[in-house]
């Protein structure tokens, strides 16, 4: 008796055990066919809420036009206005793609001074003839030549943003620079091209920019409210190379208009050619620019940073798989992140690590860490 009851006892034991092995084999099995592993994001909002991403204050993700994550930190919240800085600059090329589309500008090969009379060898302290050549694509591309320059800072040449604040007539400011290079020779970043640029938009088209942008890019894409541009205190002038404050969300639709070739909700808003040109890989960065390499990171099959039209393309190659991302970057960690391989991706993020070159890099991390691997198990089905 005591035998059979001992055999009763281990049957019962392994019959468990198997059950157990059976659920645990069949709820991994439901996991991978579901082709949802939300663990890698769970592992990072962890990681933020922890500390390991500092001042990383919202991270959005959409698939196929659709929100699938959208988390808030440090006491942000759907309506906090967010200062983006540079990735402005991303938008400024957009409303540029806009007026071109429309007529105000007749193309990007068009000189900048054709739509700037006011600013000319009579007016300009610093005249030079080869400012006449400059071109709309030299503004956009970073390539004008004049004497400005703010990434490296170690070329010599002055940092003319920060300076310009003090100016009364921003763009007068920046043509007002010395030459440094030919036109179209040379790619130097620095905030006066765009602020250029966006002059050239409103001149063009005889508005002023924030009214331009609200009746061409943010109305016919949802933005009515929650931005604020920064504005010369003296002039007015919108400041186009920096500082708008906005919403996550509405980056994100801005994100969505890039990724799907200038439409909105089927309506087209600016054309495939120009969302094309904009996004376009103009110009290789130097190679020691790389996000990558800047925040410390290595990614196998990464390559160098391309620019087109004030966004940045880099390509990597990740799980036998490659990506080609199309983003903004914006001082602080500001990202609009386009990865169309993965079900047209949008990811953006938003952080206040101003002035910290590693820190505001530190989106790449979380990307290639967890966003990437994440969907490409789930577009597996792993």
């Amino acid at each position: 008796m005591k035998t059979n009851a001992l055999i009763l006892k281990v049957y019962l034991i392994v019959l468990s055990f198997l059950l157990t092995t059976c659920n645990t084999s069949n709820k991994k099995n439901a996991e991978k066919k579901s082709g949802k592993n939300p663990d890698l994001l769970q592992v990072l909002t962890q990681k933020i809420a922890q500390g390991k991403y500092p001042k990383t204050n919202a991270l959005l993700i959409s698939k196929k036009g659709k929100v699938v994550f959208e988390k808030y930190f440090n006491d942000y919240h759907e309506d906090s206005l967010q200062d983006v800085r540079s990735t402005t600059k991303s938008i400024t090329a957009l409303l540029t793609g806009i007026a071109i589309d429309k007529g105000f500008i007749k193309s990007v090969h068009s000189p900048m001074l054709d739509y700037l009379h006011q600013y000319n060898k009579n007016t300009l302290q610093n005249w030079d003839q080869t400012k006449d050549s400059i071109t709309i694509e030299h503004l956009l591309t970073m390539q004008t030549g004049i004497g400005c320059e703010q990434f490296f800072g170690n070329m010599g040449l002055p940092d003319c943003e920060e300076k310009m604040f003090d100016q009364n007539d921003w763009v007068k400011y920046g043509l007002d620079q010395k030459m440094a290079f030919k036109p179209g020779t040379k790619w130097l970043y620095t905030g006066t091209a765009p602020m250029i640029m966006g002059a050239v938009v409103s001149e063009a088209s005889n508005k002023s920019i924030d009214a331009f942008a609200s009746d061409y890019l943010f109305k016919p894409i949802g933005i009515s409210h929650h931005y604020k541009w920064t504005k010369n205190r003296k002039t007015g002038r919108v400041f186009t190379a920096g500082n708008l404050r906005i919403t996550p969300r509405n980056l994100l639709k801005i994100g969505h208009l890039v990724i799907n070739g200038g439409r909105h909700q089927g309506k087209r808003v600016i054309s495939e050619q120009m969302i094309n040109s904009i996004t376009s890989q103009k110009v290789t960065l130097p190679n020691n620019y790389s996000f990558f390499k800047t925040a410390g990171n290595t990614w196998k099959g990464q390559k160098p940073a391309k620019y087109g039209y004030y966004w940045y393309t880099e390509e990597v190659k990740m799980h036998n798989k490659t990506l080609t991302l199309k983003f903004t970057f914006g001082n602080g960690g500001n990202y609009i992140v386009l990865v169309p391989e993965l079900d047209n991706l949008v990811i953006i993020f938003t952080g206040s690590n101003y002035g910290k070159p590693i820190l505001n890099k530190q989106p790449f991390d979380m990307m290639y860490q967890y966003i990437i691997p994440h969907f490409l198990k789930s577009n597996k089905g792993l």
